[in-house]
């Protein structure tokens, strides 16, 4: 009896560890490369979006017409806030610099 049990156990027991590797799935180099690939292209898209969304944020609104008014009415009176302030009053240098670059 004990040698039945030592031959029915001896026949279970090589089955036993290869039935287990089946279960693994397997990945080829190829394959692993497609996934870091896709992974790469993911994340550039999601920075792409995230760098445009700043983008958006940061761009002024369209100036009307009475920002353009206001605009030439304070660039048409900086000698009179020139002599007020002083010429290298900050505020100024700053008024100076924006009105130029609004062609004023």
């Amino acid at each position: 009896m004990f040698r039945r049990m030592m031959a029915v156990l001896v026949m279970t027991a090589p089955t036993a560890p290869l039935a287990a590797q089946d279960i693994a799935p397997i990945i080829s180099p190829g394959q692993a490369a497609e996934g870091i690939f896709n992974r790469s292209r993911m994340e550039e898209q999601a920075r792409r979006q995230r760098e445009g969304k700043a983008a958006q944020v940061a761009r002024p609104a369209a100036l009307t017409r009475q920002d353009i008014a206001r605009q030439k009415r304070f660039c048409d009176n900086r000698p009179a806030l020139r002599e007020k302030y002083g010429s290298d009053d900050a505020r100024i240098l700053k008024l100076d610099s924006l009105c130029a670059a609004a062609g004023y």
